[in-house]
């Protein structure tokens, strides 16, 4: 069993971590980065299926 805690993978998860005011501004930028990060990821995987 691994000890790290689970993180979130959907891009509106980081979106609402890199929301939340009580974070502080740097963990909330990385969140914002991977929120960014997996947006792209979903659009590209939606243009190659046209």
């Amino acid at each position: 069993m691994s000890d790290q805690p689970e993180y979130p993978t959907e891009p509106q998860d980081c979106r609402r971590l890199a929301e939340d005011t009580a974070q502080p501004e740097a963990e909330r930028l990385i969140w914002a980065v991977l929120a960014v990060a997996g947006e792209l990821h979903e659009l590209r995987r939606l243009l190659r299926k046209r």
